[in-house]
């Protein structure tokens, strides 16, 4: 059961980030170009591999998964991006109800590269996820809020397929293999891609300098927090999705993750607003809480 254990550390990861990165977009760098954080992470990215090879040895792997494993990095840095430009619009938990269209991905993706089958219930279990979204979208009672939210969605699905494809890969391309190498190669391809994307934006670049010169010690510890947690999180979910199945890992840390997110986002927003960031009107907490619901209830139909 260690895989369980690994995506209950994955959930409360990703829901921690989830709030980390909302500050982040809203509070650091007040919605504009945020992207630009990819110099500090790509940064980290590297030095984690250096990190993991120097301490657990480097395992032979064939060029062939080399390339795959380097490639679902590069999906994953890609991925980022118009994650958080959706996020700029979004709270917390309404983005994680967008997000939890993952695990219908991987059943996807399992389908049609490795001719898994699709059982009826589980195509009912991906109408019940979609009606979460729905839900969100529907709640909103001005025109222009529903508009913030179909572009936004549009967003996280980009997410959702790129971050889905990029786990596929990484746990097929590095079955056989000890996880340290698999993950300090997938972790190579993101860091590498981060920093060409951010060097290949001089608008990016404008943006981090300018926050690194005007708030720089609110820049670097909500990133070292946020890329702390982050890469704990990572680290468990993509190990969970090597010595587990793909599709049930996935569906177990969504569905903890959307419940932590609900909670965690009230609480935040009580406690720390800054933070949490979340809309507490009564028909709104009604909404995501329904889409919640929905959503958990659509995850574990999947298994």
């Amino acid at each position: 059961m260690l895989w369980l254990i690994l995506a209950i550390i994955n959930a409360a990861g990703y829901a921690i980030c989830g709030f980390f990165d909302n500050y982040i977009t809203d509070v650091v760098f007040k919605g504009k170009k945020q992207e630009s954080i990819k110099i500090f992470y790509g940064i980290s990215y590297l030095i984690t591999a250096a990190a993991l090879f120097f301490i657990f040895g480097y395992q032979e792997m064939e060029l062939g998964r080399i390339a795959w494993l380097l490639a679902a990095g590069v999906l994953s840095s890609t991925a980022s991006i118009p994650y958080y430009r959706a996020l700029k619009d979004e709270e917390t938990t309404t983005a994680s109800v967008f997000l939890q269209l993952t695990p219908v991905i991987y059943l996807i993706a399992d389908s049609l590269i490795f001719k898994v089958a699709i059982t009826p219930i589980q195509i009912l279990a991906f109408f019940v996820i979609i009606m979460a979204p729905i839900v969100i979208v529907v709640s909103r009672r001005r025109k222009r809020s529903r508009k913030l939210e179909l572009s936004a969605a549009g967003g996280f699905l980009a997410y959702v397929v790129l971050a889905a494809t990029s786990g596929v890969i990484t746990a097929h391309a590095g079955e056989g293999f000890e996880f340290t190498t698999t993950f300090s190669w997938f972790v190579i391809g993101r860091g590498i891609m981060d920093l060409i994307y951010y060097f290949a934006h001089p608008d990016w670049r404008k943006r981090y300098q300018y926050i690194h010169k005007h708030d720089k010690k609110r820049l670097y510890w909500s990133l070292s927090a946020a890329q702390g947690v982050f890469l704990i999180a990572e680290f468990a979910g993509r190990y969970a999705l090597i010595i587990g199945t793909p599709a049930l890992v996935s569906v177990t840390s969504n569905a903890l993750e959307m419940i932590i997110v609900f909670v965690l986002g009230i609480i935040l927003s009580i406690i720390v607003p800054k933070f949490g960031r979340e809309k507490l009107s009564r028909h709104i907490v009604l909404a995501h809480l329904v889409a919640t619901i929905l959503a958990v209830i659509g995850i574990i139909m999947l298994q």
